[in-house]
């Protein structure tokens, strides 16, 4: 074998998967070698030659699909889920598994876990080269299905795609029943059990969250014959005019990124500063959205309250964008549990003011923001 089809030969498919837990004693492993599968808890047994990839529990990381601004790097990704994970970025380890134009899908982990199940498996001998989350194991589904994975008794994990081709994961624990959120009631599901999927996605395609593996000194058999001194430069230069090809198209991406973001926040001094500029934009769109279904709340309640109350009738309404203002006309006031009931079902404060045929109700939505 020369070393042409030496660089090109397959590496070993034989997997050693380690998923920690709380303890020694909780830790699983799968031992994947010639279409056999071993497991076991506790300490594993030696690799043999085998790959080692660190598993993330599902119930330890978290699953983002965010806009990035352009020049974004690596290391500041974690400012991105700073504000939704209420963690510091600094105690936050990002992997990014796919990357859509400006979207990034990331997984988070906590930073001391982490290295906490590399120190432990260090103490094993082992020498981690890929990072997975727990939920990469389970094989892609078409959109509006899902796969549910009973993994223990108290823990449900899936894994499942929308209309909207848009990938969701859960880690759901069953002390707290079976009334899942949206959007898993409306997808298709598949439900297994077991300690691993009977089924595993093909790893070697996997996506590590990190590289893992240490500083090797790579070594070159050099080649004697011309012919494939010849070859090596052919390679280079197209190489090299692949290179300038990728970085001419990045450029110009990387432009029209900047004007998109520009044209959402504006001229912004840094990356990251774009970066907190467009999670204020993101977290005032929530807060509106939130109003607005409190809005529609709130007039349910007061029509169905009119409905049984025909002496009564709106006779102003007025909206600023935090308070809802409503001028009411009618005989015999109610009590003023009525409103406090509208107002907590809703999760809102009420101000009631007026007197017995005139009342003025006035809904604070941006107190509960």
């Amino acid at each position: 074998m020369n070393w042409l089809e030496r660089w090109q030969a397959p590496r070993s498919s034989t997997w050693l998967l380690l998923r920690p837990g709380h303890g020694q004693a909780a830790w699983n492993w799968l031992h994947l070698a010639d279409g056999r599968r071993e497991a076991g808890e506790g300490a594993p047994p030696s690799p043999g030659g085998a790959r080692v990839a660190l598993i993330l529990p599902g119930n330890h990381c978290s699953h983002s699909q965010l806009a990035a601004p352009p020049g974004l790097k690596r290391d500041e990704w974690p400012l991105l889920l700073e504000e939704r994970l209420l963690q510091p970025a600094e105690s936050i380890r990002c992997g990014c598994i796919s990357r859509q134009g400006n979207q990034l899908e990331l997984v988070s982990v906590d930073q001391a876990l982490l290295s906490q199940w590399l120190s432990q498996c260090a103490d094993w001998g082992l020498s981690v080269e890929r990072c997975w989350a727990e939920f990469q194991l389970l094989a892609d589904t078409p959109a509006g299905t899902a796969l549910c994975w009973q993994r223990s008794p108290d823990l449900l994990l899936l894994k499942g795609v929308t209309e909207l081709s848009r990938p969701h994961w859960l880690a759901w624990p069953t002390l707290l029943g079976s009334n899942l959120p949206a959007p898993w009631p409306s997808l298709q599901s598949e439900t297994f059990g077991g300690a691993w999927p009977a089924r595993l996605a093909a790893l070697e395609l996997l996506p590590s969250l990190f590289d893992l593996r240490p500083a090797r000194q790579m070594r070159l058999c050099l080649p004697s014959a011309p012919g494939q001194w010849r070859l090596i430069a052919a390679c280079v230069l197209l190489g090299l005019l692949w290179s300038g090809l990728w970085l001419t198209q990045q450029w110009r991406q990387s432009e029209v990124y900047k004007a998109q973001v520009v044209a959402l926040t504006g001229p912004a001094a840094s990356p990251r500063q774009a970066a907190q500029l467009l999670k204020r934009q993101r977290q005032a769109e929530e807060d509106r959205q939130l109003r607005l279904r409190q809005i529609e709340q709130l007039q349910t309640a007061m029509q169905q309250w009119l409905q049984a109350q025909p002496a009564w009738h709106i006779s102003a309404s007025s909206f600023d964008g935090l308070r809802w203002t409503l001028q009411l006309r009618g005989d015999q006031p109610p009590e003023a549990a009525t409103w406090e009931a509208i107002a907590q079902r809703v999760g809102v404060p009420v101000a009631v003011a007026g007197d017995e045929d005139q009342l003025q109700l006035v809904f604070d939505l941006g107190a509960a923001s």
